[in-house]
C-alpha cells in the first residue's frame, strides 16, 4: 500500500512540473505599447483615456487580470481586421474591423478569459489619477485559486473586523465613552478602506462607480487615521500622559486630516490625490508621535500600554516588509498589512475590553469603599440598604421566604465606660466577624451605626430561616470577647422576621424587627432586674 501510494505521489508529481513546465514555454504576453514589457511588471499610466497593446502566444487557456480600483472603465478586445492606431481611442481601416470581446468573468478584478493561440490584443482603459498599473496571466486554475484565497481573505477579514467594532461598540455603550466607539469607526474604517481597494465593493454593485472612486478611498483612509488617534488617546489617557501642546498636536493633526479627506469629497481626483499625498505626510507625524507616546506610556507602566505597543509594532514590521521584503512571499505581499490591521485590531479589542475590567474594578472598589463601614469592614447603612433591596426584589419576583434580623448589643454604653472607647471599637470588630462567619455569602450583612447590626437573608424554605435565625441566637447569646486590654462579657438582642409575603418596603421590614429586638432586650432586662 505505502508503495503505491510513493508510486501515485511521484506521478501526480511529474504530471504538475510538466503543466507548470508547458505553461512557462507557451504562455507569453507581452505589453508593447507603451512600453515593451512583460505582463505581470508595473505599466505607468496617465489620468484619462488610453490603449495598451497586448500581443500573446497561449498554448493553454489563459486569464489576463488588473485591479478595479481608481479604474473607470476597461474594455480588452481583439480586431480580425488591419487597422491603424491614431489616438487614444480612435481606429481607422479602408474595411470595417471585427471586434471580438474576451469573455469577461465576474471578479473582484477586471479578469478576461483569453482563448489558446496568438493573438494581439487591444485594453481601452480610463484611469482616474496617474498610476501604475499591475497586469497579470494566470492560468485557469492558478486564477480561480488566487479568486477563490482573495475572496476568503478578504471576507474572513471584514466579517472579524466588523465584529470587533461591533463588540468593542457595545462594551462602549455600557461605558459611555467616546473613546470606545472611536476604536469601531476605526476598524470599520480600515476593513471598508482595504474592500474598497480590492474592488469587493465593486462586485456586490456594479452599477455604483463612486465605490471605485479616488475620494471614497481616500475618506476612509483618513477616517481610519482619525478614530485611531481618539481611540489611543481615550485608551492610553493621553491627557494625564502628555503635556498638554503634546496632545493638543496629535488632536489638530487628526482634525486637520479629518478635514482635508471630508473637503476633497466634492473635488477632482487629481486634487484628491494631491490631498492623499499631504495626508501621507501628516499621518507619518502623527505615527512618529503616537509611537513616542506609546513609548512613553509602556516606560511609565500605563495600563494596557505594552499592548498597545505590540498592536502598533505589528503594523510597522507590516509595513517594512512590504516594501523591503517584496519577493520574499507574494502572499505577505498583497495581504501582510491586512493580516496585521486584523492582528492591531484584536491586540486593541483586548486591551479595550482590559480597559474596561479596570474601569469596572476602580468603580467596584470605589463603591466598596463608600458603601463600606471602616471600623467593622462590613456594609455601612447605605451599602447594606443598597444591597438590600436588590435581595428583596429577587425575594418579590422569585418566592420563598426572606429574614431580617435586627441585632443590638446589651448595654454596650457600660462596656464602652468600663473597658474604653478603643474597647468597644474592638467587640463590635469582632461581632462583625462572627456574624460575617454564621451567615452565607449570599446574604447581606451590615451596621446602621453605633451598636446596631442588621442581617437580610434570602432562604427557599422556613425550616432554613429559622435556622439561621437560631444559629445567631445562640451564638450572640452569652459572649466573652478577649480584647487586647480585657476579657469583655457580651450578649446581643436579637428581633428576627420571617415572612414569605410579598414585601416591597424595607423600612417597614427593619421597623418591625427592630420592634422585636426591643421586646426581646426589654424581656432580658426583665429576667435579669427580678430579684433572685
Amino acid at each position: 500500500m505505502c508503495d503505491l501510494n510513493a508510486r501515485w505521489s511521484v506521478k501526480l508529481l511529474i504530471a504538475a512540473l510538466c503543466v507548470l513546465v508547458c505553461e512557462c514555454v507557451y504562455a507569453s504576453c507581452v505589453i508593447t505599447s507603451p512600453l515593451n514589457s512583460k505582463v505581470g511588471t508595473p505599466i505607468p499610466m496617465v489620468k484619462g483615456e488610453q490603449r495598451l497593446t497586448l500581443h500573446c502566444d497561449l498554448a493553454q487557456p489563459h486569464i489576463f487580470h488588473f485591479p478595479r480600483n481608481f479604474v473607470n472603465k476597461a474594455m480588452l478586445y481583439r480586431l480580425e481586421a488591419d487597422v491603424s492606431i491614431t489616438g487614444a481611442l480612435e481606429t481607422q481601416s479602408s474595411a470595417a474591423p471585427t471586434l471580438t470581446l474576451p469573455i469577461e468573468l465576474p471578479s473582484a478584478r477586471h479578469a478576461y478569459m483569453l482563448p489558446t493561440g496568438a493573438a494581439s490584443y487591444y485594453l481601452d482603459i480610463e484611469a482616474q489619477y496617474g498610476r501604475a498599473l499591475y497586469p497579470s496571466l494566470s492560468s485557469v486554475p492558478e486564477f480561480y485559486a488566487f479568486n477563490t484565497i482573495h475572496t476568503l481573505t478578504l471576507s474572513a477579514f471584514a466579517g472579524f473586523c466588523f465584529a470587533l467594532a461591533i463588540y468593542v461598540g457595545v462594551l462602549g455603550n455600557s461605558m459611555r465613552s467616546f473613546g470606545f466607539y472611536s476604536y469601531s469607526l476605526y476598524v470599520a474604517s480600515a476593513a471598508t478602506f482595504f474592500l474598497l481597494q480590492e474592488g469587493i465593493f465593486y462586485t456586490l454593485l456594479p452599477n455604483v462607480p463612486f465605490l471605485n472612486s479616488v475620494q471614497l478611498s481616500v475618506l476612509f483612509a483618513g477616517l481610519t487615521i482619525f478614530a485611531s488617534l481618539r481611540f489611543l488617546d481615550q485608551l492610553l489617557d493621553f491627557k494625564a500622559l502628555l503635556k498638554k501642546w503634546q496632545r493638543s498636536a496629535l488632536h489638530y493633526l487628526s482634525l486637520i486630516i479629518l478635514v482635508l479627506v471630508s473637503v476633497q469629497l466634492v473635488l477632482s481626483s487629481d486634487v484628491s490625490m494631491m490631498i492623499n499625498k499631504v495626508m501621507s505626510k501628516l499621518t507619518l507625524v502623527i505615527m512618529v508621535g503616537i509611537l513616542l507616546a506609546i513609548l512613553y506610556a509602556a516606560y511609565h507602566k500605563v495600563h494596557c500600554a505594552k499592548l498597545v505597543l505590540l498592536g502598533v509594532s505589528t503594523i510597522i514590521l507590516a509595513m517594512l516588509a512590504r516594501f523591503y521584503l517584496k519577493d520574499f512571499s507574494p502572499f505577505l505581499q498583497r495581504y501582510g498589512l491586512i493580516i496585521a490591521v486584523t492582528i492591531e485590531a484584536l491586540i486593541f479589542a483586548f486591551a479595550a475590553a482590559q480597559k474596561v475590567k479596570k474601569l469596572d474594578d476602580d468603580r467596584m472598589a470605589a463603591f466598596k469603599r463608600a458603601a463600606t463601614d471602616p471600623l467593622c469592614h462590613i456594609l455601612n447603612r447605605d451599602g447594606w440598604e443598597g444591597a438590600a433591596k436588590v435581595l428583596l426584589d429577587d425575594f418579590n419576583r422569585q418566592g420563598g421566604y426572606i429574614t431580617l434580623m435586627f441585632i443590638d448589643v446589651d448595654n454596650f454604653k457600660r462596656i464602652n465606660d468600663s473597658f474604653g472607647h478603643r474597647s468597644g471599637d474592638d467587640v463590635l470588630r469582632i461581632l462583625a466577624k462572627i456574624l460575617k462567619r454564621q451567615c452565607r455569602e449570599q446574604d447581606v450583612v451590615g451596621r446602621l451605626g453605633g451598636d446596631e447590626f442588621v442581617v437580610l437573608s434570602y432562604c427557599h424554605s422556613r425550616s432554613q430561616s429559622e435556622r439561621l435565625v437560631g444559629r445567631i441566637k445562640a451564638r450572640l447569646s452569652n459572649l466573652t470577647i478577649q480584647t487586647p486590654n480585657a476579657q469583655i462579657p457580651v450578649t446581643a438582642s436579637v428581633g428576627a422576621v420571617v415572612t414569605d409575603t410579598s414585601c416591597k418596603n424595607l423600612d417597614a421590614l427593619l421597623q418591625e424587627a427592630d420592634i422585636l429586638m426591643y421586646e426581646q432586650k426589654k424581656a432580658r432586662h426583665t429576667e435579669v432586674s427580678q430579684p433572685i
